[in-house]
């Protein structure tokens, strides 16, 4: 699914992963902390692992078969410093559902700057798929996964213990979710501006 888009925010540009990316890719999932909640990201995150989800990053062909919508970089004062992905797997599809999830350079956290880039990208979500339900989930113990849910309107719907197993520990998911119904009514929210590539 190739989406040629762009999204513009008050601070921030949204838009696809290019090859003069890898340096900022590298720095900002090197920053301490970053990794830490990431569950099949591995650590320390060298640059051929840099280079290998760049790669992913930008291969559209293969987004289809993988269940991606959309990934977008996060661009702050022309530096990459994050990323927004959107998937929506088979079952997902047929029930008009997507996933939202997103990382942020630690050097930005506390900022607003993921909220306003994932709210970006939940209100073009809406507006450009058919989507009837938007999820995320986190770690429990990642306070600012969960709050950037809580501010994007989604409601907390579940943890689902010992999930996941990562690095020999099971960890738990906490799950979010807003319905399209929700997101209109309390749609007063400005929402950022696309444009086509």
């Amino acid at each position: 699914m190739n989406v040629p888009v762009e999204l513009r925010t008050e601070r921030l540009l949204l838009r696809r992963f290019r090859p003069g990316d890898l340096d900022d890719l590298f720095e900002y999932a090197n920053t301490p902390g970053w990794e830490r909640h990431l569950i099949n990201v591995p650590y320390p995150y060298t640059r051929q692992v840099a280079e290998k989800f760049l790669a992913m990053f930008m291969d559209t062909a293969k987004w289809e078969q993988q269940g991606i919508l959309a990934n977008f970089a996060i661009v702050l004062d022309r530096n990459v410093i994050g990323e927004v992905y959107l998937n929506q797997r088979a079952d997902d599809h047929e029930s008009q559902r997507a996933e939202i999830g997103y990382s942020l350079s630690s050097l930005h956290w506390g900022k607003g700057l993921m909220t306003e880039a994932a709210r970006a990208v939940v209100d073009w979500a809406f507006q450009t798929y058919p989507i009837n339900r938007m999820y995320a989930w986190s770690d429990p113990r990642n306070i600012g996964s969960w709050r950037v849910m809580e501010k994007l309107g989604m409601k907390r719907e579940g943890l689902l213990r010992s999930h996941t197993k990562w690095n020999g520990t099971f960890r738990d998911r906490l799950y979010y979710g807003i319905l399209r119904t929700e997101l209109e009514a309390g749609a007063a929210r400005p929402v950022a501006q696309a444009s086509r590539l």
